[in-house]
């Protein structure tokens, strides 16, 4: 009897073995793509929001801004994630750089103001609405305030 289970255990630990390598594999490859989809889902809000801000009335900016604040937060807390790879990394932080310049503090503002509101708008929790706002703080800090000035990049390009 001992010799079919012990038979038997080999063959079913290279069977977990492979699904824990493919799970692995697919979660690596959806959330680079991901990360890219992020970052090209922000692009079109943000042009029609440059282009058109002059023109807009309070509600269109309301949304468009509304728009905007999400995908920042989202994208915000995904780039977090260890394992997205050096491309769809990239991707997401220019859109992010971009956005977050665009939008200034009034991003981490606005999810500041929900979370001392006490209200909790489609289901955030507090500890959600904090985990936002840091993720966001971190983003600027890292992307914007911390960036490379135009002249060190241009000094780094020509150092490579």
């Amino acid at each position: 009897m001992m010799d079919k289970i012990s038979s038997l255990l080999l063959p079913l630990a290279l069977v977990f073995a492979a699904i824990a390598v493919f799970e692995t594999g697919a979660r690596y490859g959806a959330s680079n793509m991901r990360a890219h989809a992020i970052a090209s889902e922000l692009q079109l809000p943000l042009s029609i929001y440059i282009s058109g801000q002059s023109n807009m009335d309070a509600r269109a900016t309301a949304q468009w801004t509304s728009i905007i604040d999400h995908s920042i937060a989202t994208g915000a807390i995904h780039r977090q994630l260890w394992y997205l790879n050096e491309e769809a990394k990239s991707q997401l932080d220019k859109a992010l750089t971009i956005a977050l310049s665009v939008r200034g503090d009034a991003t981490a503002n606005r999810y500041e103001l929900i979370a001392k509101s006490g209200e909790e708008p489609s289901g955030l929790s507090e500890a959600k609405l904090k985990e936002i706002q840091s993720a966001i703080d971190s983003a600027k800090v890292e992307l914007i305030d911390n960036a490379p000035k135009k002249d060190e990049a241009d000094q780094l390009k020509d150092s490579v």
